[in-house]
């Protein structure tokens, strides 16, 4: 009996001694790069057309538009592929060479969840003369980073 009276009290002491210490515990967290990218149109459609050179695409300019991501976002084309739009016939800006071109979407409100100014591309597409009647599809690849 002697034991259980002496565990009982020795309890009551622990108890209330948790009710009395207080201790800090530090936070720490790190939060990476988020970039979230909309290009747009999802298709860029240049319609129906004949061979020839300067042909716009119907749907308007491709829009490059990171409103939501935390840092300066570069893209860059790293590939056109299928036929008519490989090689020098797709003109971004009249340039001729996309693969390599670039648009650096710079963060306006940092510490923040960033607003961008969207950046603009007009394609247009030289078809080559001789080229066959048909439906013809292709890809532009792009490289999204964050800052250097």
């Amino acid at each position: 009996m002697k034991k259980l009276l002496i565990l009982a009290v020795f309890g009551i002491v622990i108890a209330s001694l948790s009710f009395i210490a207080a201790a800090d515990q530090g936070l720490e967290v790190t939060v990476g790069e988020d970039i979230t990218l909309l290009i747009t149109p999802s298709i860029v459609d240049f319609g129906t057309v004949v061979p020839g050179l300067g042909k716009p695409a119907v749907n308007g300019p491709i829009t490059f538009d990171a409103t939501g991501s935390n840092v300066d976002v570069h893209v860059e084309v790293s590939a056109v592929t299928g036929f008519p739009f490989a090689g020098s016939t797709l003109l971004l800006d009249g340039d001729s060479t996309p693969v390599g071109k670039f648009w650096d979407l710079v963060c306006l409100t940092p510490l923040t969840v960033c607003t961008y100014a969207p950046a603009f591309t007009t394609p247009t597409l030289d078809v080559p003369i001789g080229t066959s009647k048909g439906s013809y599809e292709g890809t532009i690849t792009y490289t999204v980073t964050g800052p250097a």
